[in-house]
């Protein structure tokens, strides 16, 4: 089974899982596989590949992970304001509830990333490959869409 396939069937499952308020599948689907220490290590190494990585509500801001693999990531209420994620690969993260104000997306893949709720003021999605799986709930003010255009909002992106 292709790599997208299994991604878009975990993610089926963890939506169905949710809807069936099975909240022990979901804690164990979101169990950190990494301390944020060594986290950092790989980041200051300049490592890039952090596929299926798992942080609990970690303060990323300002970071820089331009052209990093977070493919699969977990963020869950990440702190990435500020963060330079440009030419990164977002595909099936989960970045729900992440703070994403001042981010630059530029140029990422950010193909079925789930943003339920995340906060995208002043964010730069210029270029962006793919459209995110899930957005409702995101907050829009002053976005840089992909096609360059600026959504001035505020507003809420709904269902």
């Amino acid at each position: 089974m292709d790599e997208d396939r299994k991604r878009m069937e975990e993610k089926q499952e963890l939506e169905r899982r949710f809807n069936a308020r099975d909240f022990e599948f979901i804690d164990r689907f979101f169990i950190p596989n990494i301390s944020i220490e060594e986290f950092f290590k790989r980041v200051a190494a300049k490592e890039k590949e952090f596929v299926n990585i798992c942080l609990k509500r970690p303060n990323l801001a300002g970071i820089n992970l331009v052209g990093a693999n977070l493919t699969g990531a977990k963020l869950l209420s990440a702190n990435l304001s500020g963060a330079n994620l440009s030419g990164a690969n977002l595909s099936y993260a989960f970045l729900d509830g992440a703070n994403l104000s001042g981010v630059n997306l530029e140029g990422a893949n950010v193909a079925e990333a789930s943003i339920v709720g995340a906060n995208l003021e002043n964010a730069n999605f210029r270029g962006t490959i793919g459209l995110f799986g899930h957005a409702h709930g995101a907050f829009y003010h002053n976005t840089v869409m992909p096609s360059g255009r600026i959504f001035v909002g505020p507003d809420w992106v709904e269902g």
